[in-house]
Formats: C-alpha cells, sequence, structure tokens
C-alpha cells in the first residue's frame, strides 16, 4: 500500500479540512481544556500529595507551582504550536490564529507563531 506524502501545507493529515480542524481543535483543548482540567482535578491532588511540607528551602507553594508548570509544559509540548505544525502544518497554524480569534485573543496568538518562526529561522540558519 503506497503511502501519502507528508505536505509541508498540510502536515501528516490527508486533507486541508482536516488540517484545519485538526489544529482548531488542539489550540481550543490547550486554551481551554488544559486550564480547567489543571485546576480543577490536577492542582488539588497535587497540593494534598504536598501538604504543607517543605523541602530544603523550597516551599510547599513553590513545590506546587513547579509541578504545575512542568504539567503545563508537557501539555504545551503535546498540543502546543510545535505539535500543530507537524501533525497539520501551516494550515493548522492558520487555525491556531483563527482558534484565538474566536476565543477573542487574537494576541494569545502571537507567542506560539513568534516561537515556531524563531525556531524555523534557528534551523536554516543552522542548516
Amino acid at each position: 500500500m503506497a503511502r501519502k506524502k507528508k505536505s509541508s501545507v498540510t502536515g501528516e493529515s490527508k486533507s486541508i479540512l482536516e488540517s484545519f480542524v485538526g489544529g482548531l481543535i488542539f489550540t481550543l483543548i490547550l486554551v481551554v481544556v488544559v486550564p480547567v482540567v489543571c485546576n480543577m482535578f490536577i492542582q488539588p491532588f497535587v497540593e494534598d500529595l504536598v501538604g504543607n511540607n517543605a523541602f530544603m528551602w523550597f516551599s510547599s507553594s513553590l513545590i506546587v507551582t513547579l509541578i504545575m508548570l512542568a504539567v503545563i509544559i508537557v501539555f504545551s509540548l503535546v498540543l502546543g504550536g510545535g505539535a500543530i505544525l507537524r501533525k497539520f502544518g501551516i494550515i493548522g497554524i492558520i487555525a491556531l490564529i483563527i482558534a484565538y480569534w474566536l476565543l477573542g485573543n487574537l494576541p494569545g496568538a502571537i507567542l506560539p507563531v513568534a516561537v515556531l518562526i524563531i525556531m524555523f529561522v534557528v534551523n536554516k540558519v543552522r542548516d
């Protein structure tokens, strides 16, 4: 069975519509669902796990904050701009921008797109 080549426009997806919807859904999950899940489920669990303990000079609130930062970074790696670009290509990034626009936070799209542009330039210069 012949495999379809990966397109730089649509990433691994088969069609432009799939790429657009995938980028839109990934962005909405990252911006809406992940903070709710973190605040309602993960953070209370971590706070109960850490309790009111201190480790060396780290307070319990700092430990909880560092753990939550690590969780958010993992979600960003799985659902963020880089993952959208790999899976859905440029069409997915356009969907990312439109998702931020639909949420009323168009300036929020600046950071993911800027990081992708910087990484693209760095990779081209390095090559």
